[in-house]
């Protein structure tokens, strides 16, 4: 590897080590070095990775079981310090997307130690967002590194399929990575490490919300909007605005459930996702099939494509990870 140091490995503490990673860039860094200067390249991705995912995981339930809770109940802290979660996009009901880190922090302490790499080399930052979506979507996903800041381009791309998915297609990469992952142990061990930090376990992350409630839900950054007509529907998000502030709402779960999406109540779904699109606020739509949404929301009048949740669950889920970015 060109620009390797002769100094010797710097040592982590064994208790600090994954957790001052993901917040701290030096940590990161001596983590990363003790992965390739003990056991070299072959062996460090499936470490690194390793890593990543059981982080990921970690926090990931840690939101899930946090966020059901009264106005400002939500922890600030909703991903790593260093910003190592990709955005998706295209997610598609078999819960496969891409994303991309524009300004990754592993690539650039890669760069500073060891220089130019002749591949994709943010393997902890792959594996975060391994552990996250695996936790999100409940199944394990893996996510690899297909271009990289630290080998030559100009931002650092990943893409994220199930791992049934790459299995299937006997993917070399991903039979070599999961020789060095359990899915099932690592998210036993981040129960386990949450429930001994006195983390409260609801049994079901929607906690005390009711699904069928007409009522608009707040948790900090995060609202959820029951459709029932574009008039009605602005006239809430107006309100909240007033009450709160016009940023303190960053992403809304707007859900469709039971009302029947046909070409005059698109005009209003469009109106209201083009209102939330004014507003600068992300929407995760719900309730809406993927037909409905290439029909009637996809034209060229709307201001903003939905990412869309097949249930209340996984639209609240992405909405939080959504607000980590926005």
């Amino acid at each position: 590897m060109s620009g390797e140091r002769d100094d010797e490995p710097l040592e982590l503490e064994p208790e600090n080590a994954e957790s001052d990673a993901f917040d701290d860039p030096e940590a990161l860094e001596r983590l990363r070095a003790n992965a390739f200067e003990s056991v070299g390249a072959p062996l460090a991705e499936g470490i690194l990775y390793g890593m990543g995912v059981a982080e990921g995981l970690y926090d990931a339930l840690r939101i899930a079981r946090r966020f059901a809770g009264p106005l400002g109940g939500v922890p600030g802290h909703a991903g790593p310090g260093l910003g190592l979660l990709i955005r998706p996009s295209g997610l598609d009901r078999e819960h496969c997307f891409s994303g991309s880190l524009l300004a990754s922090v592993e690539a650039g302490v890669h760069q500073r130690r060891y220089g130019a790499a002749p591949a994709p080399i943010c393997y902890v930052s792959a594996g975060y967002c391994s552990g996250w979506y695996s936790a999100l979507f409940d199944e394990p996903v893996l996510v690899r590194e297909l271009t990289c800041a630290a080998a030559q381009s100009a931002h650092c791309r990943f893409e994220a399929r199930p791992v049934a998915h790459w299995t299937r297609d006997h993917d070399p990469w991903a039979e070599k990575l999961l020789k060095y992952l359990d899915f099932e142990a690592m998210r036993e061990g981040a129960e386990k490490r949450l429930a001994a930090e006195g983390e409260v376990f609801e049994g079901d992350m929607m906690g005390a919300f009711d699904a069928l409630s007409p009522a608009v839900h707040v948790w900090g950054p995060v609202m959820v909007l029951p459709y029932s007509g574009a008039g009605d529907s602005i006239a809430a998000l107006e309100t909240i605005a007033a009450d709160l502030g016009e940023r303190a709402i960053r992403v809304v779960v707007l859900d469709v459930t039971g009302a029947r999406v046909d070409a005059v109540e698109a005009l209003g779904l469009v109106r209201t996702l083009d209102d939330l699109a004014r507003r600068q606020v992300e929407t995760v739509i719900v309730g809406v099939s993927e037909e409905a949404v290439i029909r009637w929301l996809s034209g060229p009048q709307q201001l903003a494509h939905p990412l869309r949740a097949e249930d209340i669950s996984e639209g609240i889920r992405l909405a939080f990870q959504l607000a980590t970015f926005t």
